[in-house]
């Protein structure tokens, strides 16, 4: 190969694609564009929204040698995610999620996602979710009688991400995997969880990475062990793999595979072949299930609280609803029908703060959205945040109004405006679990307390992996009146 030729190849992962530049959506060029790659070096999700309101819900840029391209409209991510998504694939962002999680349902592609939905899907429907209720109150008692959210007095301060991160791990552990993961497996998932989110995103941004991941005889694996930080987190996937090994022998040692997702998973057989899935199919689903299936819902539970504490008439609905209906007992797997306002009060807040703030894919083949052209191999961000709070389809968009959720006035609503668990073939498999959860967790808690954010409070999106408030979120407490003192004899009660 020529010198000449080698040097350009070296040099593409920090030159912008300039011979290919005619036809794409406009964005930052030049000087703006380096301008673009360095913010985004601590902040990704904030500078593409910036870019998306410059430049128009197609925009594009170069960055980190690749074509980069910003979809912030409900038809543009239609597109991408619906009509052609058989033209998109998990992209660069996605190896990160593959070291820590393996190939499981977040991270496949191809034939292996498609075998793992057919046996997965099921494992989710209504029947399951509707056995899994029992135990989600209980870890919610627990957790207000004995945990984090017991004996809180008037004015008493406390991390309210933290605690949902808790309770929402707890739920996991009895529904999921049918095994005890507070106390000490806790102490050991929290922070290495959070270690492989922050350190993992940290490293992935840098642009070193990218060029590294780019020369010949590298990938995003081989380059993000080449940062300072990959100890550590090499040490939190460990950690994380750990546990589930630990379940995973326990559960076998035992000769019962049980009757939760767990159990259903070592049971199930594919309906084609007749096949049961491998062990590493099912300690990949189990670390996916471990971070997603908690992370993101307690996310969505803690921006909850927040815009609760900043929209009291909002709080004050649903608290009347909450009483209403439950009576102090604890909920049902039918109350989440019978408690819309506080289901809309969860979707609302994944409007405002959604845990899964945005989707990447890669562009297979060359393609056309909102008529500019994508190259083949361009990474495109369906920027989910900024489609939330699209004028043209929300009114008074950047204001919590549950009222949109309630089920008389979602018609209207466009396909794809509102993506809180993404949308195609690859959207969430757990999407009606997640929300059945937030919606009974947060009426529960709701019974007995109110969280206000402190004066001081200065609260902050943390755009990692998930949307995240940056070092918790500082809530006080006000105990109510517990209705389940007074209820009448014979009523399940919130003790």
């Amino acid at each position: 190969m020529p010198v000449a030729d080698q040097v350009k190849g070296l040099l593409a992962p920090l030159l912008p694609d300039v011979l290919s530049g005619r036809d794409l959506p406009p964005g930052p060029r030049g000087l703006d564009n380096a301008l673009f790659v360095a913010k985004t070096t601590n902040d990704f999700m904030r500078p593409l929204i910036s870019m998306a309101a410059e430049y128009g819900p197609v925009s594009a840029t170069f960055s980190r040698g690749r074509t980069l391209v910003v979809l912030a409209n409900h038809e543009a991510a239609r597109h991408v995610l619906v009509t052609n998504q058989d033209n998109y694939v998990k992209g660069i962002e996605y190896e990160l999620l593959r070291i820590v999680l393996g190939e499981g349902l977040l991270t496949s592609e191809g034939e292996r996602w498609q075998t793992q939905r057919r046996l997965v899907q099921p494992l989710f429907a209504k029947r399951h979710i509707g056995e899994f209720v029992g135990q989600m109150t209980d870890a919610t008692r627990d957790s207000l009688d004995t945990g984090p959210l017991s004996d809180l007095g008037e004015g008493e301060g406390l991390d309210i991400n933290r605690a949902m991160m808790e309770l929402t791990l707890d739920v996991v552990g009895r529904t999921l995997f049918g095994a005890d993961l507070t106390g000490e497996t806790a102490r050991r998932v929290a922070p290495a969880m959070n270690d492989v989110l922050t350190l993992g995103t940290r490293m992935v941004r840098r642009l070193p990475t990218f060029v590294i991941a780019s020369l010949p005889g590298f990938n995003m694996r081989r380059a993000i062990a080449l940062n300072p930080e990959s100890i550590r987190f090499r040490r939190a996937v460990e950690q994380l793999r750990g546990v589930i090994d630990e379940l995973l022998v326990e559960r076998e040692m035992s000769g019962d595979p049980g009757e939760d997702l767990f159990g259903l998973m070592l049971t199930t057989t594919d309906p084609e072949t007749g096949e049961p899935m491998e062990r590493d199919r099912i300690a990949d689903e189990l670390m996916t299930f471990m971070l997603a299936g908690h992370e993101t819902t307690s996310n969505a539970l803690s921006w909850a609280f927040r815009w609760l504490s900043l929209n009291p008439e909002a709080r004050e609905t649903m608290v009347g609803e909450v009483d209403e209906v439950l009576g102090g007992r604890a909920p049902s797997f039918e109350d989440a029908d019978r408690l819309p306002w506080t289901r809309a009060v969860v979707e609302e807040s994944m409007r405002l703060s959604p845990p899964a703030w945005m989707v990447g894919r890669k562009a297979v083949e060359e393609d056309r959205v909102g008529g500019y052209r994508i190259p083949a191999g361009a990474s495109t961000m369906v920027l989910i945040r900024s489609i939330h709070r699209d004028p043209e389809v929300w009114e008074n968009p950047e204001g919590f109004d549950p009222r949109r959720f309630l089920p008389e006035n979602r018609g209207d609503l466009p396909r794809s405006a509102y993506l809180p668990f993404g949308a195609g073939r690859r959207i969430c498999v757990g999407s009606t679990f997640a929300l059945v959860e937030a919606t009974l967790l947060l009426a529960m808690i709701s019974q007995r307390y109110e969280f206000d954010l402190p004066p001081w409070a200065s609260v902050t999106e943390d755009a990692a992996i998930t949307l995240r408030p940056k070092g918790g979120l500082e809530m006080v407490a006000k105990p109510r009146l517990r209705l389940a003192d007074a209820v009448v004899p014979g009523q399940a009660q919130l003790a």
